[in-house]
């Protein structure tokens, strides 16, 4: 008896894990539909979030120059702070609005704030993986002086090791070691890197090395460099680089311990001058060029660039904190993103596509005005729509009190309209779900009633078996127990 329950359960535990795999199929089928719309919507805001935090959307055929160009904020400035420096300029990131100028397109010697075009080519033509031989050229030929990482002569690195060398320690014989990789030769990359600034729109500069070691012709301006630095942090990879404080270079050919290299950045963590809302940057010094230093600074949706050249000793670490102190406290950042689509969708410019999709903001969708500016007195401008493809891309123009505040660029993709045939199709869900609505047969109500049942049913033989199993036992202790006295008394009775 006991054995032929134990079949039976046995049994009713089979067709229940089967009944439950054929139920739980669909089941696990939604759920991955379920994680996969998940990700598209993430896509879908991500594309459109340019002015909410999220990543900025590429706009189709806005030129680098464009896109990186810069303007003089609007509006009434509050009295700005005195800067020591011979050439300052103090740049909002996100919409190229210029807070601050003095002698901004007025040239001078850059030193070592130049290799934030020769990473910004490095990443820019290199994969990080990729292996970099040291030459005897760029190991040897070095100004007295001009710091390094004690590379040598066919010595290998990827380029991501390179990149942080470069950045942090500012080593001028991995900037030549770079070079060659990329161009050949260090006069070609000065080429390569001069070409480079003019795309971006650059007008006052002229680069001759990758490392801004002395010479009379490699020269910029800080209105330059903002521009050069707003690029580079749009280049991925740059930040995570540039806002490494410490790096572990590891054994090469050459060096059998690790090298470590720290960034040399003052308002960073750990500089001489630390400034809790920098993030980024690079230094300079050459006798020639003075004092230089570029750096990134966040506080909340403000994003500044702060450019320093030329500066007296001990001063470009204080102008720097006093300038992005200025912008900080004295202006504030809209975005527009609402208000230009509310604009644009009056406008006919913005409707020259037919079935046009959601608009698409640019990083600069954003405008930067003195606090005491009334955001409401912006007046918006609809610039020429240029349709390429399925893609509509324009710009909207704000002006403040007159002055040009900002420039917003937006892209809406056409939605192409579903295939039409002869009958409509049903989704694939709405087929899974047909034949249980329309009441014929359904395998997986079969499943899903059958194991219903065959659980109750082994439940129940569980429960009887178990209480069937106790009786039996209590009865055979009673049969033991009685066989026992009875053995007990017959002892006692031979004994008497």
């Amino acid at each position: 008896m006991k054995k032929w329950f134990q079949y039976v359960a046995v049994f009713c535990a089979v067709l229940l894990a089967s009944g439950n795999l054929a139920w739980a199929s669909p089941a696990q089928g939604e759920t991955q539909t379920g994680q996969a719309a998940t990700e598209a919507a993430g896509e879908t805001a991500a594309g459109e979030g340019g002015a909410s935090g999220t990543e900025a959307a590429e706009i189709p055929g806005l030129t680098d120059a464009e896109r990186y160009a810069l303007h003089t904020v609007a509006g009434e400035k509050a009295e700005v702070p005195s800067v020591e420096s011979p050439t300052a300029i103090l740049v909002d990131r996100k919409s190229g609005a210029i807070l601050y100028q003095k002698e901004a397109d007025t040239t001078f010697y850059p030193a070592s704030i130049t290799k934030i075009m020769t990473a910004l080519l490095t990443l820019e033509n290199c994969s990080l993986d990729e292996m970099v031989t040291f030459s005897y050229r760029a190991t040897h030929e070095l100004e007295e002086g001009a710091t390094h990482i004690a590379r040598t002569e066919g010595e290998e690195m990827t380029v991501r090791d390179c990149l942080y060398a470069l950045l942090l320690q500012s080593a001028n014989e991995v900037a030549q070691a770079l070079a060659e990789h990329i161009s050949g030769s260090i006069e070609d990359f000065g080429v390569l890197m001069t070409e480079r600034a003019k795309e971006l729109g650059c007008t006052h500069t002229n680069f001759v090395n990758p490392s801004g070691l002395n010479n009379e012709n490699h020269y910029t301006t800080v209105h330059d460099m903002a521009i050069i630095m707003r690029a580079a942090l749009d280049t991925p990879g740059f930040l995570e680089i540039d806002s490494t404080l410490t790096y572990e270079i590891p054994p090469t050919n050459k060096h059998e311990e690790s090298t470590w290299v720290a960034h040399k950045h003052p308002l960073l963590k750990y500089g001489d001058t630390p400034y809790e809302y920098a993030v980024a940057g690079k230094t300079g010094y050459t006798q020639l060029a003075g004092n230089s230093l570029v750096t990134y600074a966040v506080k909340g949706d403000a994003e500044l660039i702060c450019v320093i050249m030329n500066a007296p000793a001990g001063c470009r670490a204080e102008d720097t904190i006093a300038l992005l102190e200025y912008g900080f406290n004295n202006f504030t950042w809209h975005s527009m993103a609402e208000s230009a689509q509310g604009f644009l969708d009056g406008q006919p410019e913005a409707a020259g596509l037919e079935n046009a999709g959601p608009y698409r903001w640019g990083e600069d969708a954003w405008i930067v005005l003195p606090n005491s500016a009334d955001v409401s007195a912006l007046t918006a401008e609809a610039g020429p729509a240029e349709i390429q493809g399925d893609v509509l891309s324009g710009s909207v123009t704000y002006q403040y009190q007159g002055e040009e505040a900002g420039v917003v660029h937006y892209a809406r993709t056409q939605i192409q309209p579903a295939a039409e045939t002869g009958a409509p199709e049903e989704s694939t869900a709405e087929a899974a779900v047909a034949p249980e609505e329309e009441g014929g047969f359904s395998w997986k109500t079969f499943f899903k009633w059958a194991a219903i049942v065959l659980g109750v049913l082994a439940l129940l033989f569980g429960v009887f078996f178990v209480v069937y199993n106790w009786q039996q036992l209590k009865r055979r202790r009673r049969y033991r127990n009685r066989y026992r006295m009875r053995k007990m008394r017959r002892r006692r009775r031979r004994r008497w």
